[in-house]
């Protein structure tokens, strides 16, 4: 009797312990899974900062160049098209984009027709892209990253940090409406017909200089806030290269193999 209780009990024993062990294999195969997952999340929020930094970098080069347009012509007090032209020209600013998604500067005749449409009153809308940001947020696979600390970085880089760059472009674009109202002003008031181009180039009078001194000082505040954002983003890069390896074997564990 004795010896079928021994028995019974090293095969219980046995059980046990395979189950222990499959148990075991399972949740390191879980947790591998989840490590993996969560770099292939990380690889992919890489990536995209990367493709916002540059589309950011691109942004203060148009917003610069704006700024470079507006001071000149305070410094000449000239809205005419050919001075117009001739600083777009040099420091050139107005865009579309092309399929491929690569940049068109507007420097053609056919771009210039009604350069007052716009020369005076672009405010440059930021459009980055977080599309993926976005999705991990949706399907709260953002919480698979541990660590609150870069966790919190993430979401600030793509909302409170990124509010500074929004609401001085809502700044911006609330004086470029000013500025397209007081040429509409002008022409309601005119006798006969007149041409927002002949508006802006014979009517330089002082509270359109008043706005273009105010657009200047908008057009300062989306560079210093978006020279702030590109740095956020570089240091996120950053901390996320180093908290999870980024440059040297991430993209190894994110590809479909691993």
């Amino acid at each position: 009797m004795r010896r079928y209780a021994i028995r019974y009990s090293l095969e219980f024993f046995v059980i046990f312990l395979g189950v222990l062990v499959s148990f075991s294999v399972q949740r390191y195969g879980e947790e591998k899974r989840s490590q993996q997952e969560t770099r292939r999340l990380i690889y992919t929020l890489t990536t995209e900062i990367e493709s916002n930094l540059e589309y950011c970098e691109e942004h203060l080069k148009q917003l610069r160049n704006m700024a470079k347009v507006n001071d000149a012509v305070l410094a000449e007090e000239r809205l005419d098209r050919d001075f117009l032209i001739a600083q777009h020209n040099t420091h050139p600013f107005g865009h579309s984009y092309l399929d491929g998604g690569e940049y068109r500067y507007w420097t053609t005749q056919e771009d210039y027709r009604e350069l007052h449409f716009w020369m005076v009153t672009w405010w440059n809308t930021f459009a980055q892209s977080e599309i993926y940001f976005n999705s991990l947020v949706a399907s709260g696979l953002l919480l698979n990253i541990e660590e609150p600390g870069l966790r919190e970085s993430i979401e600030a880089a793509y909302t409170t940090k990124k509010r500074r760059v929004t609401v001085n472009e809502g700044l911006l674009r609330a004086n470029s409406e000013k500025i397209f109202a007081w040429a509409e002003r002008k022409r309601d008031a005119s006798d006969a017909y007149r041409s927002r181009a002949e508006i802006f180039a014979e009517d330089f009078d002082l509270p359109l200089r008043n706005l273009l001194e105010d657009r200047s000082h908008r057009i300062g505040l989306r560079i210093m806030s978006l020279e702030y954002y590109i740095s956020s983003l570089q240091s996120l890069r950053s901390e996320l290269a180093n908290q999870f390896n980024t440059n040297d074997n991430l993209q190894g564990d994110a590809s479909p193999s691993s």
